[in-house]
Parts: C-alpha cells; structure tokens; sequence
C-alpha cells in the first residue's frame, strides 16, 4: 500500500500538522452514519467536510505506514473481537463549545485502544485526544451558546440507534485537511 502524504504543510494549523501521518478511526457503517453525519453537515459544514461522523480512536501516526506495519496492525487487531456500540442522546456541555453523541460502553473502546497503541506506527506520548470519553461530534467549532441552541433544535428529533463495531479506518488528511479513506481493519479473525 503507497500512501500519498501531504508535503507542504505550510499553510496548516499547528494541530493540524499533528495528524499528516493519519490516524486510525472507527467510522459507523453507512446506515448508521447517515443521520449523524446529516446533522454535522447542517450544524457544523466545515468539520464535515473534513470527515464523517466518527468516534477518534487512535493518536496520530507517528511514523509513515508501511506494509510491515500494516500487516502489524492487521494482526495485533485479530485478537480483538467486534463488539456493539450505542449513541443516544446528543450531550452538550456547558463549559465548552460542542455538540456530540456519547457512545457507550467506553470499555471495549478503551480496551481496542490500548490493544491498538502497540503497534510500533505510534512512536509519540500519548496524545490529549485519549482521555477524552468516546463520542461522535455534530458540532465541534461553535460556541456554548450555538452549542446550547443546536441542542434545543435537536432535542426532540435527534436520532438514535447502535451499530456492530467490527472494522476500523486507517484515514490521511489531503491538501486541504479533508481526511481520505485509505485502508480498513477488520476486527477479530474476520
């Protein structure tokens, strides 16, 4: 697998540069996703545009992927059985900006966490985005007020539902920062 990774990453945002080496994902299947990403699509385009609903399960790779590490990722995610996840309720807080879908159990994604940061791609500290509770964003850059606004509209008419959570996405950001599909991961022996 040739992955093709932004060179010039110049016009990027700090944060932004953290994640040219891609990242690892689950992306709810496409049933499942389409209301989610609806919503993230009316509520908050530009974080749409440079990915899907998702809930961020890896840190920034820290070193290219190769087939050897692919292959490495491949195995070490054999042992590791699918399980389902749930999303009810949208959460809006009132301490920062943002609207999201909790997703529950955090167990088995802690646990696929910790399994999948032994592969040897992620060679930094562990990054900030790991202690946050899972989750899947309709709106991330908008403030308490627009948080609290988006919740009232929703409140009633957001969806719900659960999905098998049994393969995973390897994605790398483009020019533009709009994360591409690159490779999936099937859980267990698949």
């Amino acid at each position: 697998m040739k992955v093709e990774y932004v060179t010039d990453t110049s016009s990027w945002k700090k944060w932004q540069c953290d994640y040219r080496l891609g990242l690892i994902l689950i992306l709810p299947p496409e049933d499942a996703g389409r209301e989610v990403n609806r919503l993230r699509a009316k509520y908050d385009p530009p974080t749409y545009a440079c990915c899907p609903a998702h809930i961020t399960l890896s840190d920034p790779l820290g070193l290219e992927m190769t087939p050897e590490r692919e292959a490495e990722i491949t195995r070490i995610l054999s042992s590791v059985e699918p399980f389902r996840l749930y999303f009810d309720k949208p959460h809006a807080s009132r301490e920062r900006g943002g609207v999201a879908y909790p997703i529950r159990p955090r167990e088995p994604i802690d646990a696929l966490r910790a399994t999948l940061h032994q592969a040897s791609v992620f060679t930094r500290p562990p990054y900030w985005t790991r202690t946050i509770a899972p989750h899947m964003t309709i709106a991330e850059f908008v403030s308490i007020e627009e948080s609290w606004r988006i919740m009232d509209e929703i409140k009633d008419t957001a969806p719900s539902g659960s999905f098998l959570c049994d393969r995973l996405w390897f994605i790398v950001p483009d020019m533009d920062m709009h994360f591409q599909r690159v490779k999936s991961y099937t859980l267990g022996k698949g």
